[in-house]
């Protein structure tokens, strides 16, 4: 891209609002959950695990959607995605970055009850040692696990901050 490339119409980021929306829900929801172990006697925190891991992963989907809109946004096409989701905001010494984290966890989840763990979501969740095989006990869910990784929290707000930051990043590579 060109100098131009600051001023393109669509480098507004207009699926932020969205984004932040369903992050919303998402977050109030798991806030009932949360809730739930402290206010019912038998809803313990295996309940809550498995209620909301779908919630969770439904998150990692709508990061997902949000960043694949971006690259189409910034580039026109998805055709070299995987190049972009490679790009890193801050120099670190991994080999993935946290946006082939986040694509990989939405894929996990989207993929989670056909048993079928796809080559490329492989990759991605044995780079970062999430077992996707052999999960016993939920807390050791790649969903978890991950969400984990990419805030110690689970704040879901501090993970849209984290793409929404990576998109602006994009565009200003070319300024």
């Amino acid at each position: 891209m060109d100098k131009t490339a600051k001023t393109h119409y669509l480098r507004h980021d207009y699926r932020a609002v969205s984004l932040d929306l369903t992050i919303r829900g998402l977050s109030e929801t798991i806030t009932v959950l949360k809730n739930q172990v402290n206010e019912i006697y038998w809803y313990d925190r295996d309940f809550f695990l498995d209620e909301s891991e779908p919630i969770y992963g439904l998150a990692f989907i709508a990061f997902q959607n949000y960043i694949n809109g971006s690259i189409k946004d910034f580039c026109d096409s998805l055709k070299e995605k995987e190049t972009y989701y490679k790009i890193e905001l801050h120099q670190n010494s991994n080999e993935k970055s946290k946006i082939e984290l986040i694509i990989g966890l939405a894929n996990y989840i989207k993929h989670k009850e056909e048993g079928v763990t796809y080559k490329g979501t492989k990759e991605i969740l044995d780079y970062f040692k999430l077992d996707y095989e052999n999960v016993f006990y939920l807390d050791s869910s790649p969903i978890f696990q991950g969400l984990t990784l990419l805030n110690e929290d689970w704040d879901l707000f501090k993970i849209k901050d984290y793409v929404t930051e990576w998109r602006e990043f994009i565009w200003s590579r070319n300024d």
